[in-house]
């Protein structure tokens, strides 16, 4: 009869529908995916020495020649962007974005009862001053930057080194292009016959050591991460479909021959001595040698002072690099829209060109103009009307997600559905009380975060396991949050003496949706309530929405 009474009727972890038309429809089908959802070539071949010349925008100003751009390219398109995002949607979306969970009851009253024209502004300022943002940055970062940590149980004791080191830079405000630069230059650090673990608390060698020292893994993952370039297709031969070769990749490998470890045994991870300052490398098994050159064919000087590596981080930041400032404006793009101007963020190729390359050199250049910083970027991006459009569908044309005529649906990350269900239940503040960074897979988080876990680096394309539906559903963490006697949320709305049924109705809407309900929600529970008389039956009813709530798609996607 109605979509509460269906959760109260139908054993968990059966097959649920809800009567249509009502926003809130509880969705989440077991086993059901959540979400199925010019060429860098030529920048290359520019002379060396030019340099980025670009006036220097505030980000109101860079935001709204992004905006100009996509409404050119949208009516040149026929497109009809969406209309913008409420303040209620965009309180979920940039708590989720900017602080990996999504807010609480108080920070949403807080955020409502600030000024209209200046409170989306200002609620990004918030963000970007709190831990949080610090934290979920950490936490992107290092999913970016050694993605085999979080698959590969033998690397978690990388973690929280390469997490602490993150964490001081974010925190501190380092400049992009200095972590990248101190980050090329490290030394691995292995501690002693500890195998996979840092000798330092804070130390980027992870970024090293997770890819066992070998210069080939090590060329892969720079050029992915800082270049956005899939040099590893050309490792074996010419790329088939690129324009690069393989000389190029044993090249960039060759900046880290020095490396090349004793034994790629975990406990015996150590570097062979006697071998700084080393800039060639063996091409395989061909006998040939490669010498250590630029991606863009341009060998540093043998004579250069400095390390291979140091030559490496200086050519790899330069303002003047085309590639290392389009890759960190793309990857922010993609962080906040779910998709990158070039997708994946990591395929720049003259295969795959950018969605909107003026908006792609706009913000690159941007980039380099304020010298790397990333906050910059984060502010110009979430004040863009692109970012600030609703989620809903309104035309035909927007379904074309690269037209960014509509905010992409995304699933979330592990650690921002778990930090989101703690907030709405109020099981723990784990932002603000208990270390993400120890490893403790045996924590209600490390279990969520193990069982939720995949590879997916593209948030449109997350799925849901049977598993996983069954851990929402059915599971001990979200059963004991709906409980009427245990749910520290759901006691406090129910045992909270001075607030009437409606008022309790629109807590839980606020602490799951950050958002009041709509009348007919309104109407369907208080409907229930009334036509139940003891009071344990009306406990139970709230209980039930609370529960259908935390299930919902609208909970379980940022939109």
């Amino acid at each position: 009869m109605n979509w509460i009474r269906e959760k109260r009727r139908r054993p968990i972890g059966s097959d649920c529908c809800f009567r249509p038309g009502v926003p809130v429809c509880f969705r989440f089908l077991a086993g059901s995916l959540l979400l199925v959802l010019p060429v860098l070539a030529a920048a290359a071949a520019a002379p060396a020495d030019q340099a980025v010349a670009s006036a220097v925008l505030s980000p109101q100003e860079a935001a709204a020649q992004v905006d100009q751009i996509f409404a050119r390219t949208w009516a040149a398109a026929g497109v009809q962007p969406a209309q913008s995002a409420s303040d209620a949607e965009f309180v979920r979306r940039l708590y989720l974005d900017l602080a990996g969970r999504i807010p609480s009851v108080s920070e949403v009253r807080a955020f409502h009862a600030e000024p209209a024209d200046s409170r989306r502004a200002n609620l990004v300022e918030h963000l970007l001053d709190r831990p949080a943002f610090v934290r979920h940055f950490t936490i992107l970062w290092r999913n970016a930057l050694i993605p085999e940590a979080r698959t590969a149980p033998q690397l978690r004791g990388l973690m929280p080194g390469f997490e602490a080191w993150l964490w001081t830079r974010f925190s501190d405000g380092v400049p992009y292009d200095q972590m990248v630069r101190e980050l090329i230059t490290a030394s691995p650090d292995p501690g002693p016959q500890q195998g996979l673990v840092l000798r330092r608390a804070s130390s980027p060698g992870a970024f090293y050591l997770a890819r066992q020292l070998q210069p080939e893994s090590l060329a892969t993952g720079m050029s992915r991460a800082f270049l956005g370039v899939r040099l590893d297709c050309a490792q074996c031969h010419d790329h088939p479909f690129d324009s690069w070769k393989q000389d190029q990749f044993w090249g960039l490998a060759a900046f880290f021959a020095e490396l090349r470890p004793a034994s790629t045994e975990p406990a015996q991870m150590q570097m062979l001595s006697g071998r700084p300052g080393l800039r060639e490398i063996e091409v395989g098994a061909t006998g040939r040698t490669i010498l250590a050159t630029f991606p863009d064919q341009d060998h540093p000087a043998a004579s250069d002072s400095g390390l291979p590596r140091e030559q490496l981080a200086e050519w790899l930041t330069r303002a003047e690099n085309p590639w290392f400032s389009r890759m960190a404006a793309n990857r922010l793009w993609g962080i906040f829209m779910g998709r990158g101007i070039v997708h994946p963020v990591d395929d720049f190729s003259d295969l795959n060109p950018p969605s909107h390359p003026e908006v792609l050199d706009l913000l690159a250049e941007q980039l380099v103009a304020h010298d790397f910083d990333l906050r910059f970027l984060i502010r110009t991006i979430t004040s863009t009307r692109v970012y600030q459009l609703s989620s809903r569908q309104s035309h035909d044309s927007q379904e074309d997600a690269q037209m960014f005529a509509r905010s992409t649906l995304r699933g979330l990350t592990p650690e921002q559905l778990f930090d989101s269900l703690a907030e709405a239940t109020g099981f723990y503040q784990p932002y603000r009380s208990e270390n993400p960074f120890v490893i403790d897979t045996e924590s209600p988080r490390g279990r969520f975060l193990t069982l939720f876990e995949d590879e997916v680096s593209s948030a449109q394309e997350k799925e849901t396991t049977i598993l996983q539906a069954l851990a929402m559903m059915n599971g001990e963490f979200v059963a004991a949050a709906t409980r009427p006697s245990a749910g520290q949320t759901l006691t406090a709305t129910l045992r909270f003496p001075v607030i009437d049924d409606r008022e309790r109705i629109e807590m839980l809407f606020l602490a799951a949706l950050s958002r009041s309900p709509s009348p007919i929600e309104l109407a369907e529970v208080e409907s229930l309530l009334q036509e139940a008389t003891a009071a344990e039956a009306r406990d139970e009813i709230l209980a039930d929405l609370f529960w259908a709530l935390l299930n919902s798609s609208e909970f379980l996607l940022n939109h």
